[in-house]
């Protein structure tokens, strides 16, 4: 499986809605003073509840819970941890198997 880029708005606090593997997650992004954290729910379960977003980090460390790929953010110009003013040029939140090397590079 090839990475999905999902697109994010630039907004400190957003929430959204996708398809997933044709799963429904919804996914809220809430900045802090301490970083981005996430809350994903798929397919009517609660797989992260704020969960600090790293550059490359999984935040779906509970595949057992359903969501069966990675969900993480990727620096496209570093290692720097995810910041909302960066989403979709300099931060992007991508979604597939890491360990897929028949997916498209991330940065």
């Amino acid at each position: 499986m090839a990475y999905v880029n999902i697109p994010v708005s630039s907004a400190a606090n957003t929430a959204f809605s996708c398809i997933l593997d044709g799963q429904s997650a919804q996914i809220k992004l809430e900045t802090t003073d301490y970083g981005l954290y996430a809350t994903v729910n798929y397919n009517g379960v609660e797989i992260a509840t704020s969960r600090l977003c790293l550059d490359r980090t999984d935040i779906n460390s509970a595949r057992y819970l359903g969501m069966p790929q990675a969900l993480f953010f990727a620096d496209l110009q570093g290692q720097t941890d995810p910041v909302y003013t960066g989403f979709g040029t300099r931060y992007v939140l991508c979604y597939g198997d890491p360990q897929d090397n028949g997916g498209t590079a991330v940065g």
